[in-house]
């Protein structure tokens, strides 16, 4: 299967399903699942490496539904839309924050414990909606009652 996961100088890739190309055509999409913003779409995700140059990954990136393996809403996080194996996922309840980067207007910032990942959206508008969704959802699932989140997690990691 042909995947690109970085792209250095942010040029088009192609336009087929399961190979990202950057900006995306669609801006990101969602459906309700009890009263939470599944929210999806492609997204850059910055290297936190720093002994290299800045890199950024094409993901693909929802919120998930629990399931039968987990209890937990997550934000998963996967090489492309066809979701072949997820990289990792993160409970909604261990999100620290979600907001703006003061740096660029077409990124975001997502704190899970000590580690801090910025993504990056199509445009200031798409990095506003997945702000806005993602801080309702986490807001939401700190309310649930549903007890400490699931212990079989890296609760620390998020993006692979």
């Amino acid at each position: 299967m042909n995947c690109l996961c970085y792209l250095p100088d942010d040029g088009p890739v192609f336009d087929r399903v399961g190979i990202p190309e950057w900006p995306p055509v669609n801006p990101p999409t969602f459906t309700r699942h009890e009263g939470y913003k599944l929210i999806r779409g492609y997204l850059k995700r910055k290297s936190n490496k720093s002994d290299t140059e800045t890199k950024w990954a094409i993901r693909w990136m929802e919120v998930e539904p629990p399931d039968a393996e987990r209890a937990d809403v997550m934000l998963a996080v996967y090489k492309t839309d066809l979701k072949e194996k997820r990289l990792n996922a993160v409970s909604l309840r261990n999100i620290a924050s979600v907001s703006l980067n003061d740096d660029d207007p077409h990124s975001f910032v997502v704190v899970v414990g000590a580690s801090v990942y910025t993504l990056l959206a199509r445009d200031e508008t798409d990095a506003r909606k997945w702000v806005a969704i993602l801080n309702d959802d986490v807001q939401l699932a700190r309310d649930d009652k549903a007890g400490p989140p699931d212990a079989d997690l890296d609760q620390n990691c998020l993006l692979s």
